[in-house]
């Protein structure tokens, strides 16, 4: 089995001006990313894809990473990373000779080595792709809509009778939600290739927990993870 792990990194991004360099722990977001898929030991190739040269030069300076130029039109404000990993992916020299792909976003700084360890291994032949998830801190169950034209709330825009009619309002009660943390996504070649994303069949969930679940798009993002990191509660 080999196995590619594609890390997008522009060196844009209009919230959080340079994100992908800023420090975090003494060495730049990227290279939290960069170092969990080399420190995994699961990937034939670790490829790097930015349009910046700081970003590349990161990436050349830790080992087992291979540093590509992203081209301009998978590089500005619209793109996404889905179509950076698409793009790579057709390629022959890569669809071939990978039996599965895995997209890395390095605002997860805080998924780790073993992670990906653990991740694969829920890869089954008859799924389609693994994907990290943490669990939702507000019950999706106690959600309102809101008209904005008039300011009145909707409390049964998700459930009819809402939970805030009947007064069944006991968070233990409700069925957990996930949501899809950023940390990594897992599928096999082929099968992405056919379906062009990571959700076009059977997904098994990977539970992480919230506090290694950050996902920094912003100045404030940043500022919590260097909170969770300097005081202990994660680890790198």
């Amino acid at each position: 089995m080999k196995h590619l792990a594609i890390i997008p990194a522009r060196g844009g991004s209009k919230r959080l001006p340079r994100k992908n360099l800023l420090p975090l722990g003494g060495k730049p977001l990227v290279a939290h990313t960069l170092e969990a898929a080399t420190g995994s030991g699961l990937f034939e190739t670790v490829l790097l894809s930015s349009d910046d040269p700081e970003i590349l030069a990161v990436g050349a300076g830790v080992p087992g990473v291979v540093c590509e130029r992203r081209e301009a039109e998978l590089a500005d404000d619209q793109a996404k990373a889905i179509e950076v990993v698409r793009t790579i992916c057709r390629r022959d020299d890569i669809s071939t000779t990978y039996d599965t792909v895995c997209l890395l976003l390095p605002t997860c700084p805080f998924r780790t080595a073993d992670d990906l360890r653990q991740g694969i291994q829920l890869l089954l032949s008859e799924d389609y792709s693994v994907v990290s998830i943490s669990a939702m801190k507000s019950p999706p169950q106690l959600s309102v809509g809101l008209d904005e034209a008039s300011g009145l709330l909707d409390p049964e825009i998700l459930l009819r009778p809402s939970p805030l009619i009947t007064g069944m309002t006991r968070s233990q009660d409700f069925r957990p939600y996930y949501v899809v943390n950023g940390g990594f996504y897992f599928a096999w070649m082929k099968k992405f290739l056919q379906g062009k994303n990571f959700f076009s069949g059977p997904v098994r969930g990977y539970r992480m927990d919230d506090d290694r679940s950050v996902d920094i798009d912003d100045a404030k993002d940043l500022a919590v993870a260097r909170f969770l990191l300097d005081q202990g509660f994660v680890k790198i």
